[in-house]
């Protein structure tokens, strides 16, 4: 039986491809708040269908087709702004006198240490909330595939100085059980802040997402082609990458760079 390929039709339609990290911000760079809804207000106004991004998950390095997960999202696209509206911060708590940032690229180390450093007081103050570890349990049962394993692996990950998994002791390297089971109940906190941060940006990121389909702009984004070596997603998955069975060290690699590796799963692109 002949198989029936059936042809999507497509609109035909214009937009504009800008980074949300390339967003103005006055804490360093863009971000998932008002500015993100400007530029849908700009793009409707000026007739614009798309905007098409960058992948959105969280990196270590500047580039944001290298990350440290495939489905994670960024913690530094949060916008403080709007935690200001969930009562997570106060004005106050936003800029410090003392750090100037640069108005023309972003500079990720001081951004990095000035974000993560005010994102830990808005986990602080949700914990006080009554409903919030029923908040994080709801949506780690719904991102379970993925977030389970993230979280755990940034924990590990920030106990050992962030060194790479593959740096790891053994019985985190190869997932012992009983260690990873220990781990959790000594370390459930630190587990429960990256839960947070993930919990935050998707929240964030599907009220922007509502916001624009709400004035027919389409958001085009593409997924990471690679995962860094050192990724939530090698070290839960090391049987479907090409690991040397015994060290775990990648025994093939695409591109340049020896600490990356090609994805398992196509790059494709999704208009959401």
């Amino acid at each position: 039986m002949r198989k029936k390929y059936v042809a999507m039709k497509l609109k035909r339609a214009s937009g504009i491809l800008l980074h949300i990290t390339s967003l103005p911000s006055p804490y360093g760079i863009g971000d998932l708040g008002p500015e993100a809804y400007k530029f849908v207000d700009f793009l409707y106004e000026t007739n614009q269908q798309i905007w098409q991004i960058l992948p959105t998950t969280p990196t270590e390095k500047c580039s944001p087709y290298s990350g440290i997960s495939a489905f994670a999202g960024h913690p530094l696209l949060i916008s403080l702004d709007k935690l200001v509206d969930m009562k997570l911060l106060t004005n106050e708590d936003l800029i410090p006198s003392s750090i100037q940032f640069n108005d023309d690229y972003v500079r990720f180390q001081q951004v990095t240490e000035y974000k993560y450093s005010i994102l830990r007081k808005a986990f602080d103050r949700f914990r006080q909330q009554p409903t919030s570890i029923d908040l994080l349990k709801k949506f780690l049962q719904t991102e379970y595939d993925w977030i389970d394993d993230y979280s755990l692996y940034m924990t590990i990950k920030e106990v050992h100085n962030n060194s790479s998994w593959s740096q790891w002791p053994d019985e985190f390297k190869h997932r012992q059980k009983a260690s990873l089971d220990q781990f959790r109940q000594t370390q459930q906190n630190l587990i429960q802040y990256h839960i947070f941060l993930q919990y935050i940006f998707h929240q964030q990121w599907s009220e922007l997402k509502q916001y624009a389909n709400k004035f027919d702009v389409r958001i085009i984004g593409d997924m990471p082609i690679y995962v860094d070596y050192d990724s939530s997603d090698v070290w839960a998955n090391t049987r479907i990458f090409q690991l040397d069975k015994r060290t775990l060290q990648p025994t093939v690699v695409s591109g340049k760079s020896n600490s990356r590796l090609l994805v398992f799963f196509s790059l494709f692109e999704s208009f959401i």
